[in-house]
């Protein structure tokens, strides 16, 4: 196991590993052990985060930082932020997946679970302090809408989104939904980069931007 091009992060060569102090696995993922140091394996067919990074994402802002997750689920790609991030608060709209993030955030303290929609930042920025990255995966028609006006809200120096193009129109292919969306939020923030990430989550793109 050595350090990767991704500060905080492992990799054995060909998986990248986030460095944990607890020796179970959060959603199945492989654990190894090594020089009583435990590591988890960070998959990208289940992070779109992931998936990114093992196509050469250029731009990577957790190490230490404190992240505004949107639509953070049950809380996978959320974990593995947590090993490598200052404090994540994990807004998610699901009751019932909210209840395995409370579970996950019993044992890790720097992640604060908030029940609330997105759409509405007012409503949980009691909860908010100051976010150095926003990462946002909603599966939601105005998804865009709603990374913009969270980046407006908290004014994060970084954003990332995962485009999710079928969410927004079935009818169009996605590099037509991609075109569409990045002038859109290009004319809000510099964009940093894109990348197709369909090879492990289809018809999807991340999207890094900086203010």
């Amino acid at each position: 196991m050595r350090t990767s091009r991704y500060r905080g992060v492992y990799t054995d060569g060909r998986h990248f590993y986030t460095p944990s102090k607890f020796k179970e696995s959060v959603y199945g993922e492989k654990i190894v052990e090594q020089k009583g140091k435990v590591y988890r394996r960070w998959e990208p067919i289940r992070s779109k985060l992931s998936a990114a990074m093992h196509l050469h994402l250029e731009n990577f802002h957790f190490k230490n930082s404190r992240i505004l997750y949107l639509g953070a689920a049950t809380g996978t790609t959320v974990s593995h932020l947590s090993d490598i991030g200052d404090i994540i608060w994990a807004v998610e709209i699901s009751p019932l997946s909210l209840n395995k993030l409370v579970h996950l955030a019993e044992k890790r303290d720097n992640i604060v679970p908030v029940l609330e929609d997105a759409r509405y930042p007012d409503k949980y920025s009691i909860f908010v302090e100051k976010p150095e990255v926003l990462y946002q995966d909603i599966s939601q028609r105005d998804q865009v809408d709603i990374f913009i006006k969270n980046m407006e809200y908290f004014s994060p120096p970084y954003g990332y989104l995962m485009l999710k193009t079928r969410t927004i129109d079935v009818r169009k292919k996605p590099k037509e939904i991609l075109r569409e969306k990045a002038k859109e939020i290009g004319d809000f923030y510099s964009i940093e980069e894109i990348i197709n990430i369909s090879k492990y989550q289809k018809d999807h793109y991340a999207i890094v931007v900086r203010r």
